[in-house]
Parts: C-alpha cells; sequence; structure tokens
C-alpha cells in the first residue's frame, strides 16, 4: 500500500457499506454502477486486499471491507465538519474578532454593537482590549487587533505618513459634544451658556491627556488665557462626576461617558461657551490588507449603534442648552 488513500474511494466504499448494493451507491452517490466498481476495484489495488464479496445476491463486505468502512465514516463526518466550519469562516459565522476601544466607548457603543453583532454568531470568539488611541493603533498595525474604536478632537480623521500608519483606514462614526459638569452651588455671573473665561478662579478635574498631547481642559483654558487650577487628573469618568459631585470642581465630559453613574451622581450640566472646538471625533480604524470577514460585519453594526447615540446625544444637547439659557 503506497500514497494516501482517496476520499472519493472511500465514499464508495461507505455508500456500498450503507445500500448493501453497488447499483444503490451508484445512485446516492450520481454516478455509474461501473465507475463505483471501479472506485472500490482501485481501492483495493492500493490496500492490497478484497474488501467486497460479489454474489448473485448482491455483494457484502469482507471484514477488511468492513474496517475501512467504519473509518471511512469517521474521515466522511470529518470531512463535512472542516466544509462546514470554512464556509462559516468565510462568511463571517465563525472566527476570531479582536477589538480595541476607549474607556468611554465601553459603556454604550462597543457593548450595544457587540451585543447585536454577536447575535445568530455563537461560534465567534472575541478578544477586547481596552486603551487610549495613541495604546490601540500601533497593536492594530502589528495585527494584534482587528478593529480599534479611537477618538481625536479633529475635524479630519489622523494624517498618516509611509513610516507610520499606512494601511490604517479610519472611518467616522459619531460626534462627541462635551458638556461642564457644575458642582453643587455654583451660580454662573449670567444667564447663558457657561463661558469659559469665567471660570479663571475655579478647580477642575480634568483627564491625563492622550499620548504627548496636553488634556482637553488644558487646551482650552490656554485658549482662553489662562492656565487652569487642576485639583485631580483621572480618565475615568465615574471618579470625575464622583469629585463634581462633592463640590470638588468643573469638569469637562463627553456625552458618550454619561451613564447611569451620571443619574446616581446627579451632576448639573450646563453648556460650555469656547472659542476651542471641545467635541471628540470618534471613528473606526481598521486594516486595509485585513481580510477577515467579520470585520465588516461588526463595523456595520457599530455604524447602526452611533447613528442611534448620535440621534440620542442631540437630544440630550438641545436639553442641557435649554438648562443652560
Amino acid at each position: 500500500m503506497t500514497g494516501m488513500l482517496s476520499f472519493a474511494r472511500l465514499l464508495a466504499l461507505l455508500e456500498v457499506s450503507r445500500t448493501g448494493s453497488i447499483s444503490a451507491a451508484a445512485k446516492r452517490l450520481q454516478l455509474t454502477p461501473s465507475a463505483v466498481s471501479h472506485q472500490i476495484s482501485t481501492l483495493e489495488r492500493e490496500v492490497e486486499t478484497k474488501l467486497i464479496e460479489r454474489g448473485p445476491r448482491g455483494v457484502w463486505l469482507t471484514a477488511a471491507g468492513s474496517r475501512l468502512a467504519e473509518y471511512s465514516e469517521s474521515v466522511a463526518e470529518l470531512m463535512h465538519r472542516a466544509e462546514q466550519e470554512i464556509r462559516e469562516l468565510g462568511g463571517g459565522e465563525r472566527g476570531r474578532l479582536s477589538l480595541g476601544f476607549f474607556a468611554s466607548a465601553g459603556l454604550q457603543l462597543v457593548p450595544t454593537a457587540l451585543s447585536a453583532f454577536m447575535t445568530g454568531r455563537p461560534h465567534v470568539e472575541l478578544n477586547l482590549i481596552p486603551g487610549q488611541p495613541h495604546e490601540l493603533v500601533p497593536r492594530l498595525l502589528s495585527t494584534e487587533l482587528d478593529v480599534a474604536v479611537v477618538f481625536d478632537y479633529s475635524a479630519g480623521p489622523p494624517k498618516t505618513s509611509p513610516g507610520r500608519t499606512p494601511n490604517v483606514t479610519y472611518e467616522p462614526l459619531l460626534v462627541d459634544p462635551h458638556f461642564i459638569a457644575v458642582p453643587p452651588g455654583y451660580r454662573p455671573r449670567a444667564r447663558g451658556f457657561i463661558s469659559i473665561a469665567d471660570l479663571s478662579g475655579e478647580q477642575w478635574i480634568a483627564t491625563e491627556g492622550m499620548d504627548n498631547e496636553v488634556a482637553l481642559v488644558d487646551r482650552i483654558c490656554a485658549a482662553a488665557g489662562y492656565t487652569p487650577n487642576v485639583r485631580c487628573r483621572t480618565d475615568h469618568y465615574d471618579v470625575t462626576l464622583g469629585m463634581v459631585s462633592a463640590g470638588l470642581g468643573f469638569a469637562l465630559v463627553p456625552a458618550l461617558s454619561l451613564g447611569p453613574v451620571a443619574e446616581r451622581s446627579r451632576v448639573p450640566l450646563r453648556t460650555l461657551s469656547t472659542p476651542h472646538p471641545s467635541a471628540r471625533h470618534i471613528r473606526v480604524a481598521t486594516r486595509a490588507d485585513n481580510p477577515n470577514p467579520l470585520v465588516p460585519a461588526f463595523i456595520e453594526h457599530l455604524q447602526n449603534t452611533a447613528q442611534r447615540l448620535g440621534a440620542e446625544m442631540r437630544q440630550l444637547a438641545d436639553a442641557v442648552d435649554a438648562a443652560s439659557s
């Protein structure tokens, strides 16, 4: 016996075993009886063993033929599972998706999109990695991540250079407005939106900042001509809102970060008047050469979720504007 046994010949033997007839096996396999006989004869030559006996009342398998038919059953089942799994992998019903996202995207945007995405995909594995945008993009380029949900404060997507991020594609998801969280007892100097210039003597709860950039509070205060008096820096908005509610300072809070914790803290939100743009532009970053079929499927759910959240944010902004006027 030499070489690898042919699956087609093993299948012919298996069907003869199942049906007890070469003609019936041929019908199941959509072949002619002579073609099935040829497959069996060739298989017998390959294994150098008699596999079937022929008689006036039909055919039956020898002991060796029966044993090989049992193996053929296992091979057929394995091939069926392999074909099904490969089709599911190619069709985006199975596989692995590695997703990176910044913290406040993990409150509503990412979980809601993932919930819809996973419906009907019970075999998909998820690898979820939180981080700042400057941490996630290199991991995207290294192929550790398939998708990264990131943000910046520019209306245009981050610029790429041939030496850094040539393969990253950015698609817009939504614009995340910032509100000013006001500590209890604050009385504005005038009606209407709170001006950043009026808060020069106040305490602030600020963020750490992105990579080597200064935090947003530092930038908008600098645009108003002063350096903010920062009491605490944290990138956890539940901590930020807790400190504001305790009267420890003001904070800029993006709409996407507002969830049940904001309702528990009952922190008043107002619209801030500032010459410096304060909205976050949230985008989904992918590699242009990533063949993973799960990526476009997930992005579709991410975009649908972002569209719904965007409408809710506009309603919230309208309500905050009304409360600020």
